[in-house]
């Protein structure tokens, strides 16, 4: 699907797309193995604990920060664009009334994918942690090659969506009151890459 892309692109959008797994697996983690999260930090003549509410919300903040910041750089790259243009007639086939797929089955990514990655069947944290990893790896590297679209939930709530057109080119979509015309602009290196970004009308 990021055949093509940059890096960042990848690891930003994976990473954002995965966070409800990351969630769940801290609230399994400290619930099964009877809180090893909680943290007491002193600091003069003061104390504060820690538990796995307040790493839950550190994660918030660090995945909506990352959030933003892909879109940002998804919007950025339209109204900056230093890609080629997709021209007619091609751009035709990028109109919101011929999109094929607009954010895949988030039902399906949620039961298929996040839950799943979360199953903790080991005793021993340590070897949790290690097999949450791994699993995340696999998944990564499935999803990349992978040609169903990937939805991010995050994204999604921020305004952007990823659809699939009639003909399986992939596009990152928002919509603003700064419209002025249709544009679709290429992600990535042309001579390889689906992947494309457009503006439609608010």
């Amino acid at each position: 699907m990021f055949y093509g892309t940059r890096w960042f692109y990848r690891m930003l959008y994976f990473v954002t797309a995965m966070a409800p797994a990351y969630f769940l697996f801290l609230l399994q983690i400290d619930d099964k193995f009877n809180q090893p999260l909680e943290v007491n930090l002193a600091f003069k003549g003061t104390s504060l604990q820690l538990n796995v509410f307040w790493w839950c919300g550190i994660l918030l903040i660090l995945v909506i920060t990352l959030s933003f910041l892909l879109r940002k750089l998804l919007i950025r790259q339209y109204t900056h664009s230093s890609t080629n243009q997709v021209l007619p007639p091609d751009k035709d086939y990028f109109k919101e009334n011929k999109l094929e797929e607009i954010n895949g089955n988030v039902i399906s990514f949620l039961l298929g994918i996040v839950i799943p990655a979360v199953l903790i069947i080991e005793n021993n944290i340590i070897i949790a942690f290690v097999v949450f990893i791994i699993i995340q790896f696999l998944i990564y590297i499935l999803i990349m090659k992978s040609t169903d679209i990937f939805p991010n939930i995050l994204l999604i709530i921020m305004g952007v969506s990823l659809c699939k057109t009639q003909h399986n080119n992939y596009v990152f979509i928002f919509k603003s009151k700064k419209y002025q015309e249709f544009k679709v602009y290429v992600l990535g290196d042309p001579q390889k890459t689906k992947m494309h970004i457009t503006m439609y009308k608010k």
